[in-house]
């Protein structure tokens, strides 16, 4: 399997093929993530749950119940998210952009396309006023 880990806007971080994905360097939790099995089916969503191999064979992806044209969700109900079980045998593939959450300031949306530019605004920073060491 072969995992590959991109910037926000598109530069290969890191590459590497693994025999499981409990081998990853970097665990792509809560990341948008592109899942390509071996018949070269593409699942497109954020990674939703840990992966434990002991317990399921299956990756979970949640979409949003997002309106594309606006960015805004259809409903503000969490239940209304689809999630998508991809069996992990037949995966030959995945794809992880890093901080591409949308509660890590990016547009929400269900795509996997990477971000033109990268802006941070100080002053909405959550955690500005946190203690620093």
């Amino acid at each position: 399997m072969k995992f590959i880990q991109y910037s926000l806007v598109g530069k290969v971080i890191r590459q590497c093929y693994t025999n499981s994905i409990s081998e990853f360097s970097s665990y792509p939790l809560g990341q948008k993530v592109r899942v390509t099995t071996s018949d070269r089916k593409e699942y497109v969503g954020f990674w939703s749950a840990p992966y434990n191999p002991a317990v399921v064979k299956t990756v979970e992806l949640l979409r949003y119940n997002l309106d594309e044209g606006t960015g805004m969700l259809r409903s503000h109900d969490l239940n209304g998210d689809t999630i998508i079980f991809v069996p992990v045998a037949p995966i030959v593939k995945i794809e992880a952009i890093m901080h591409s959450n949308p509660r890590w300031g990016t547009r929400p949306t269900n795509k996997f396309e990477f971000a033109k530019t990268v802006k941070f605004d100080p002053e909405t920073d959550p955690f500005k006023n946190w203690p620093r060491k």
